[in-house]
């Protein structure tokens, strides 16, 4: 039986420092795992279960984790793969815990920014549908008029009940609306390497994409750099371990270089979304023999500018809400003056204004 609820990033946070410090202590890996299902979280007591029968059973710990997939993340899946072909598997769950946590924290930060106006948008929507409401009940003289009549404060023909519930609907039916197309396109263009690699040419979108692939690329090219595996199966698990297809759908070319015989500077080169300083220090670190000391420096420089683009990609979004809210509200306002405030100053003067 397959556990298809995908775990929070807290959870995902808690499972990576829980084995972590399960296997630094000297735990084997399926004993690390049936610990947790013993005596961990309760969130994380079901799948680490699973994991522990499979591992039991004689599996490989990325196979048990893939028969997981609903439940983690596909960069927690390619960066385990990592971790164990490596034997570095600690390590990895540190770097998989560290961008979880930023993750998280840019997440409550964003929820924070946007709280306020989300909280202003939804009084502003039922102030003014209360006011359609009351405006459809009363009525008010107009000039020229041979009785009163009802006002339409938002020029839309919604009056009384029915208006006011019908406003409702169109606004929040419009935000479901937007954001389940929204959901939908984005799991329908996931994964695809044209639009990745559309999305890195984006201002701010595409640097903050790149700097983090840059920064998994880094971390697993390292690690794998450190162990026996050939330099083919190397590069081919670093390129995966950025889950981004703008860089790994270039894993197969990469690997016809080095069958070529060159070296893994000039195989990098075909691989288009490296920047050119990037492959210079690569050149540079594989002539001295020192690419894993070299890469380990990178991943340092490129996690920090991911987190700064990130933070400020966040600051930006936040922004965008507000500017959608106040304009909406600027609208309405603006809406309301000219059907109900000049209507009224007008019925009350006998038109002469």
């Amino acid at each position: 039986m397959v556990i298809f609820q995908r775990l929070s990033g807290a959870n995902l946070i808690e499972f990576c420092r829980s084995l972590r410090f399960s296997l630094s202590s000297g735990l084997t890996l399926r004993d690390a795992v049936r610990l947790m299902a013993g005596k961990g979280p309760h969130s994380l007591r079901p799948v680490a279960e699973k994991i522990g029968g499979d591992l039991g059973a004689g599996w490989s710990f990325q196979d048990a984790l893939a028969k997981q997939e609903k439940v983690f993340p596909s960069l927690f899946l390619a960066l385990a793969s990592v971790g164990e072909e490596s034997g570095n598997l600690p390590e990895v769950l540190a770097e998989l815990e560290k961008y979880y946590q930023v993750q998280q924290k840019l997440r409550r930060e964003f929820i924070s920014e946007i709280t306020w106006p989300v909280t202003q948008f939804v009084a502003a929507v039922c102030v003014i549908a209360v006011l359609i409401y009351v405006l459809g009940i009363l009525a008010v003289p107009v000039p020229g008029g041979a009785s009163n009549e009802h006002l339409d404060p938002i020029g839309l023909g919604l009056l009384g009940p029915s208006g006011a519930v019908k406003f409702l609907v169109i606004v929040f039916g419009t935000i479901i609306g937007v954001s389940l197309a929204f959901w939908g396109l984005k799991r329908l263009l996931r994964r695809r390497a044209l639009v990745e690699r559309f999305l890195l040419g984006v201002p701010l979108i595409g640097a903050a994409l790149r700097y983090i692939a840059m920064t998994r690329f880094c971390v697993a090219l390292r690690l794998m750099l450190e162990t026996k595996l050939s330099v083919l199966k190397s590069l081919r698990f670093a390129l995966n371990a950025t889950d981004n297809p703008a860089f790994s759908s270039y894993a197969d070319e990469v690997e016809n270089s080095l069958r070529k015989g060159n070296s893994i500077t000039e195989s990098l080169k075909v691989v288009k979304p490296l920047p050119d300083s990037f492959l210079g220090a690569v050149a540079i670190a594989e002539e001295c023999g020192r690419l894993p000391e070299s890469l380990h420096f990178q991943a340092d420089q490129y996690d920090d500018l991911a987190r700064r683009r990130l933070a400020v990609l966040n600051r930006f979004s936040s922004w965008l809400v507000w500017l959608g809210i106040a304009a909406f509200m600027i609208l309405m306002i603006a809406r309301i003056f000219i059907n109900v405030y000049l209507k009224m100053i007008e019925g009350a003067s006998g038109g002469k204004l």
